[in-house]
């Protein structure tokens, strides 16, 4: 799936250099991109400053006074993304507390399921929520911060929401997949008075059928919720107006004449300049469930094909039906977001490698198949991950679990340490972190290379399109020389003319000298001349 990542945005580059060809924006810039009214609204009447590719006086805001609200808008992303962290700390001690309570149930059996899908629902719900504030603080700090064009604007306003979004959604699948159990000491060492173990450990399966679940649940929720919320918002109007009209015509309260296409038309949505922003963010989270977590949830790349087919058609629907015509502007590519899928493809790489080495057992039961196992037979291997502990160490607080029966001398937990106080770490201990680590590095370090040479292997742009833009660019060019060439000659024709011109009036040297005339006899004879042949010459012309 790494690899998948990586192929979909180099071939997404090639697709987006065959487009630039058919749609004449190769060699597109906006250079003469229009300044934003709201910049020149705050701008001095004074302070003005050269475009130096115009040449072209503009409003200017100086750095100074753009700075602070640059800082404000990093402080204020700061705090948003801790907020995020405290609710998924909630959601820890949600998870802390149910466990506790449900031992003592008749649901125990069931007690980690129903913890795992509560909380992934919690979570889902805090997301959808936070996003709705997350939008409008994000437009209100990119907002402040005065960009000068709607490129720097949309940028700023995009990176926000994305990493708000990032946040929200992916919080506490990290959360899960690389700190949940992983602070934790043994036994002896940890406890909390009146709550017994104050620490949340991973299921004895591993972690990451829980991540599985959380994956499942926050991927297809949000997806279900966007759509339907992205069809009932649209639908609301048109039923609102159809309940009106059906009123008027049931109590004949006015004309119930039928609507011509242009009204209806015209009471149509207006398309606004961030609408696509929302539809590439969509795009871009899920790109993220897909890739970032591929290992503990292989159906996502399935899950997202359907729900692309269902947002396929809706916005289809939605752009054709319940907006007026979009305004097109002309660009070389889909800006920054090409940036974050590239950024997001790396970061799935290294997420997956981690994710095989540190939340999946493939590891240890790789070291037990080497070190332990004969004829690499996993016979043993839960036995093999498990270390005792006597119940005389096993809590600083004196307290026993309410679960654990009485009689017992020692119990065993899911670690790699000696049986012995002070219960460090064993040797096996080492040799797994040690492997695990390999791992990250090999693992990443091939599938950098193999991108590497997927880079090389396969350019950006075609070779039938670089074939006709280099085609064109030398037919360009040569109209250009034809044309230098052009005037050359004319420049060098009219040089000759104008010197034979000269030689025909300029008095010859060779003649004798009964020929020759002054300059004083020159003008009256062809004064004369003119005179007998009947043109009248002014005196101011004679001279």
């Amino acid at each position: 799936m790494s690899l998948w990542a990586r192929l979909f945005v180099e071939f997404w580059k090639r697709r987006e250099a065959v487009l630039r060809y058919e749609w004449d924006s190769i060699d597109f810039v906006s250079i003469l991109e229009p300044i934003r009214p709201a910049y020149e609204s705050k701008a001095e009447p004074d302070d003005q400053r050269m475009n130096p590719v115009t040449e072209i006086n503009e409003p200017y805001i100086p750095a100074k006074k753009r700075i602070r609200w640059f800082i404000l808008s990093v402080l204020i992303v700061i705090v948003t993304v801790a907020i995020v962290c405290v609710t998924v700390f909630c959601t820890v001690v949600y998870r802390i507390q149910m466990d506790y309570l449900l031992k003592s149930t008749s649901v125990k059996t069931y007690s980690s399921i129903i913890i795992t899908v509560t909380s992934a629902v919690m979570n889902l719900i805090c997301s959808l929520i936070l996003s709705l504030l997350y939008r409008w603080v994000a437009r209100k700090l990119t907002h402040l911060e005065l960009h000068k064009y709607q490129s720097t604007y949309n940028n700023s306003f995009i990176i926000k929401m994305y990493l708000f979004q990032f946040a929200s959604f992916y919080a506490s699948l990290f959360y899960i997949a690389f700190f949940k159990g992983r602070s934790t000491e043994y036994p002896s060492n940890y406890g909390e008075p009146g709550t017994g173990d104050f620490t949340e450990q991973c299921d004895p399966a591993g972690c990451l059928v829980e991540l599985s679940i959380q994956l499942l649940i926050i991927m297809s929720g949000m997806q279900i919720i966007n759509n339907v919320w992205e069809f009932t918002s649209q639908m609301g109007p048109t039923c609102t107006r159809l309940f009106y009209r059906c009123t008027l015509f049931c109590f004949k309260w006015g004309k119930n004449d039928e609507e011509v296409q242009w009204e209806k038309d015209h009471k149509l949505k207006s398309f606004s300049s961030l609408g696509l922003i929302d539809e590439y963010l969509e795009l871009v989270i899920q790109f993220g469930f897909v890739t970032l977590f591929a290992v503990a949830f292989p159906l996502a790349p399935l899950f997202a094909l359907a729900n692309n087919i269902v947002e396929l058609r809706l916005d289809a629907w939605k752009l054709l039906t319940r907006y007026k015509r979009p305004i097109p502007f002309k660009a070389a590519d889909i800006g920054i977001w090409s940036d974050i899928f590239s950024a997001v493809s790396y970061l799935a790489v290294l997420t997956n490698a981690i994710v095989i080495a540190w939340t999946s057992e493939f590891i240890p039961k790789m070291a037990y198949r080497v070190l332990q196992s004969t004829g690499s037979s996993l016979s043993g291997y839960v036995d093999w991950t498990l270390t005792s502990i006597s119940i005389a160490d096993y809590n600083s607080t004196g307290r026993m679990p309410p679960d654990v029966p009485s009689g017992l001398t020692y119990c065993r937990y899911r670690d790699f340490r000696s049986s012995a106080a002070p219960y460090s770490e064993s040797l096996i201990y080492w040799n797994v972190l040690a492997a695990r680590l390999a791992f990250i590095i090999v693992f990443e370090h091939a599938v950098f290379f193999i991108i590497y040479i997927m880079n090389w292997l396969v350019p950006d742009v075609p070779k039938t399109i670089q074939n006709k833009i280099d085609h064109e660019r030398y037919i360009d060019q040569r109209e250009r020389w034809t044309t230098h060439e052009t005037t050359d000659e004319k420049f060098k024709q009219a040089a000759v003319a104008s010197e034979a011109i000269s030689k025909m009036r300029r008095p010859s040297n060779n003649l004798p000298n009964s020929t020759l005339e002054t300059k004083d006899e020159f003008p009256a004879r062809q004064s004369k001349q003119k005179k007998h042949k009947g043109i009248r010459v002014s005196p101011a012309h004679e001279q």
